[in-house]
């Protein structure tokens, strides 16, 4: 750690960090940041002082939304995710509409199965509309009787990281990264620890997954760093396995503790939670911009409305993407049931397939290419379902022949 700390602060890395502002801070502490994927609303939590609370104080989560550039005042979200118990570490799904969480609740006194299974359990909402649904346990899969916090759900909705506290032999709890995906039946698989390269006898917390899948920044007091919980970067190879963690570098880790970091989409952009002097009071959350060697995969999203095209109303309706290469699905999600809204992250560099299909409506079909470059603009497009009725046509878009030959490309099977 010396030796580390000495080479770190010879060779400081760019480190310019800047307060989010009042809309965002607060003389109370702010941290545990969480963006959607188009970087439009942000969710954290705030740590608020109470005369119920055994410990002084309760936390719950506020929201903010973004206008022109600029942070609007963060508001509570209220019931039924806020309580006069401590609610905290929240993870958001690509669109918003999902809230995975940290709650530590033995009997389920607010609600719903808000019922934990150890000392800290993971819970979800989902948003309809814009109303947040009552919160229910992740399960048994999951939760077990240990602790769990700190998640973070993988932008294709299929994985989810977070940390499980384990007792060693002498009694000391310490935190691990664990990892379960969905299987086809949307079930839970059980979860499994990250790689002995990421995980260490000792602590690790505040892991984050990229909207890109591929690229987990976690904080880590077991690997060489400058003192205390250091931030580090581990990237997936396409063999799944991760590589050896990177120290951010100094002055983004110093004596102190360093966690809580969150990258947008962009990979341009990261946030943290920090107790710097020039702050509002207690922990604020900053922004910084992040040096490239540490930046993760360029990533673009795809946004829109579905909805009926002969009456204009929303409608919910399955959609997938599929990366066109591989014929591998690359996300696979529903539009909002109240606004027909939908929202996903997706690699640069690829050429896509969209389908999307509804009871009683004729299947669409439409392709995309998201090319790699320096500035990428998202795909924005609204889908229209025509209601089946007689002498309605489906045309599909994602048949490709070879020039001037009636040869089938490999990439229309998908569709077909």
């Amino acid at each position: 750690n010396i030796d580390f700390a000495i080479e770190a602060m010879a060779n400081p890395v760019d480190f310019k960090p800047e307060n989010l502002g009042a809309a965002i801070n607060s003389e109370l502490a702010e941290y545990f940041p969480s963006l959607t994927v188009d970087e439009q609303t942000i969710l954290f939590t705030r740590r608020l002082p109470s005369k119920t609370s055994p410990e002084g104080f309760n936390e719950d989560f506020f929201v903010a939304e973004k206008k022109n550039g600029e942070w609007q005042s963060a508001y509570n979200i209220e019931r039924p995710i806020n309580t006069e118990m401590n609610e905290g570490a929240p993870t958001l799904s690509a669109d918003g509409h999902l809230l995975i969480f940290t709650a530590c609740e033995l009997f389920g006194s607010y609600g719903g199965q808000r019922k934990g299974m150890g000392s800290c359990d993971l819970f979800y909402s989902q948003k309809r509309g814009k109303n947040w649904g009552i919160p229910y346990n992740l399960g048994q899969t999951i939760n077990s009787r240990h602790w769990e916090t700190q998640p973070s759900f993988s932008a294709d909705g299929k994985t989810l990281y977070f940390i499980r506290g384990l007792r060693d032999e002498r009694g000391n709890t310490n935190g691990n990264i664990y990892v379960s995906s969905l299987d086809n039946e949307l079930r839970w698989a059980k979860p499994i620890p990250l790689s002995n390269k990421i995980n260490t006898p000792l602590n690790e917390e505040s892991v984050f997954i990229h909207p890109d899948g591929q690229t987990l920044y976690f904080s880590s007091d077991g690997h060489p760093g400058m003192g205390g919980l250091d931030i580090y970067i581990s990237r997936k190879d396409e063999n799944g396995e991760w590589s050896e963690p990177v120290n951010l570098g100094y002055p983004i880790n110093t004596h102190k503790n360093e966690n809580s970091l969150l990258v947008s989409s962009d990979g341009k952009t990261a946030y943290f939670a920090s107790d710097r002097d020039e702050g509002f009071g207690e922990l604020d959350l900053y922004q910084f911009e992040l040096n490239e060697k540490f930046a993760p995969k360029k990533v673009s999203y795809f946004a829109g409305t579905i909805f009926n095209a002969n009456t204009n109303e929303p409608l919910e309706a399955k959609f997938e993407l599929i990366d066109l290469a591989t014929s591998s699905i690359a996300v696979e999600s529903y539009s909002d049931p109240t606004s027909g809204e939908f929202l996903v992250t997706l690699p640069a560099g690829k050429e896509y397939a969209l389908n999307v299909s509804k009871e009683g409506f004729l299947f669409y079909s439409e392709n995309f290419s998201l090319e790699e470059s320096t500035i990428l603009k998202p795909v924005k497009e609204d889908i229209p379902l025509e209601p089946i009725e007689i002498g309605k046509k489906i045309v599909l878009k994602n048949i490709f022949f070879e020039t001037d030959k009636y040869a089938l490309k490999d990439k229309s099977k998908v569709e077909l």
